[in-house]
């Protein structure tokens, strides 16, 4: 019954898509008191809740923390979360990361999948289902967050603010639908550093990655040389290319820039991405620095735990995984920050206290840092709301459909009764974080209409 609507607004929902696209909102420090994340976040906030207004909505913006889209009357509500703020762009792309130029079919953007395009396909369903005309008995809110890639402090303040719903979905994952999500662990590992002035080579400094949900695709090393600075830079050749390390460097008289590239993809599977840090500990672990043992270390850093001695599997959530996502080190010490993904039948203090135990003898401490951890997220399969979703998709799909877990950490663990549903089709590839994300016109039209089902089936 939405369809037809869809299909007639269907250069409306690309346009509007786009427009959001093409606002940078990378999560960043307040701007102002009504900016708590910057004025890209704010901007985006502004543009879809403008969207709202036109469509005949009821709109709000929570305090610049967040937003909703409302539409129905009564008490209570299901929620559609998505979200509006994106992780910062990396390199190596081929289009302009906020152009949302289309090429092939394909709208390349950052936030193009995760989480732009699928919330804004459930902003045009909510409208498809408004334009219908038909009844229903719930009132639906389309509620924009600004912080998910972050801390959520948008969903605390929005929460604090307003009545939670009875139920919803996120459409920030793939189908046919999620039921369990692993639980998420934000932890600093740190160390002194102590300096021989024997050593041909100081490490002075090292930088790597852009947030700590991501895998870094770049890392700076900064190198002061003693002696032979050919000799050095000959060195770092050879294991550049012993370890497949793709690299290049600025020398000076006695010093050595490195600039080590990885490739960027989603902390909650950090073994289809090549960690830039790790390449780089890989070279520094064998040339003559006071430190090798520190930097065999960092080397050593496993996607799944090994070397911090956690790695484990359950049954419903599969492994535990482990991205070594941030890398800062100076002549005092050295911070790596990493992200786990681990299982249901697990607790984070648990792991703590396995990875303190295990580095304590090795000189390291174990810390919580400013990022925050997530307890794992589960859903019945045979609940109302897991069994209600998977029978719009199969009607749409025209195929029987068996839900999944996923590593990754969505919207659904801030309500009650809530799932992730959608928007990455089964066997589609995943690009959310990674350079030259898009998402295919096609599939935000198919998802458009998935949406619209699902909102009056919940909501009628």
């Amino acid at each position: 019954m939405f369809e037809k609507w869809i299909e007639q607004h269907r250069d409306h929902i690309i346009a509007n898509t786009q427009g959001v696209l093409r606002i940078n909102s990378v999560g960043g420090p307040a701007s102002s008191p009504e900016q708590p994340f910057g004025p890209g976040c704010a901007e985006a906030l502004e543009y879809v809740l403008n969207l709202g207004r036109e469509m005949g909505f009821t709109v709000k913006n929570v305090d610049g923390y967040a937003g909703h889209i409302e539409f129905g009357e009564g008490d209570d509500y299901i929620a559609v979360l998505g979200h509006l703020d994106v992780v910062p762009v990396g390199t190596g792309w081929t289009h302009p990361a906020f152009g949302a130029e289309i090429h092939e079919g394909k709208i390349y953007a950052r936030g193009a999948i995760d989480d732009k395009g699928p919330t804004m396909a459930a902003l045009h369903a909510l409208q498809a289902v408004k334009e219908s005309g038909v009844p229903l008995s719930k009132k639906v809110r389309v509620i924009l967050g600004l912080d998910e890639e972050s801390n959520w402090r948008c969903m605390d303040h929005y929460f604090a603010k307003e009545p939670k719903p009875i139920g919803g979905f996120t459409p920030d994952a793939d189908f046919p639908l999620i039921y369990a999500e692993k639980g998420i662990l934000c932890y600093d590992v740190k160390k002194g550093r102590s300096v021989a002035d024997t050593a041909t080579v100081l490490v002075r400094e090292v930088t790597g990655g852009n947030r700590i949900n991501m895998v870094p695709d770049h890392c700076a090393v900064v190198l002061d040389v003693k002696g032979d600075l050919d000799a050095v830079l000959g060195k770092i050749r050879d294991l550049a290319e012993s370890y497949n390390v793709q690299y290049e460097y600025e020398a000076g008289d006695d010093t050595i820039k490195l600039h080590i590239a990885g490739v960027s993809v989603h902390a909650m599977a950090p073994h289809h991405g090549v960690n830039a840090v790790v390449q780089a500990a890989r070279i520094l672990a064998e040339l003559d620095t006071a430190e090798q043992d520190l930097w065999k270390f960092v080397s050593e850093i496993d996607t799944a735990g090994e070397r911090l001695g956690v790695q484990m599997v359950c049954g419903e959530t599969g492994p535990l995984t482990c991205n070594l996502g941030l890398v800062h080190a100076d002549e005092k010490g050295v911070k790596l920050s990493f992200n786990i993904r681990f299982p249901v039948d697990q607790t984070s203090e648990a792991l703590m206290a396995i990875m303190q135990e295990k580095l304590a003898p090795e000189g390291y401490t174990v810390e919580a840092n400013e990022h925050a951890n997530m307890a794992p997220h589960y859903v019945p399969k045979d609940s109302e709301i897991v069994t209600k979703l998977l029978k719009v998709y199969e009607a749409e799909m025209g195929e029987k459909a068996v839900p999944i877990t996923i590593g990754g950490g969505t919207y659904a663990r801030a309500i009650p009764n809530a799932v992730a549903f959608g928007a990455l089709f089964p066997g589609q590839e995943e690009l959310a974080h990674q350079r030259d994300e898009n998402w295919a016109v096609d599939d935000l039209i198919r998802c458009t209409k998935i949406y619209a089902k699902a909102i009056y089936e919940l909501a009628k």
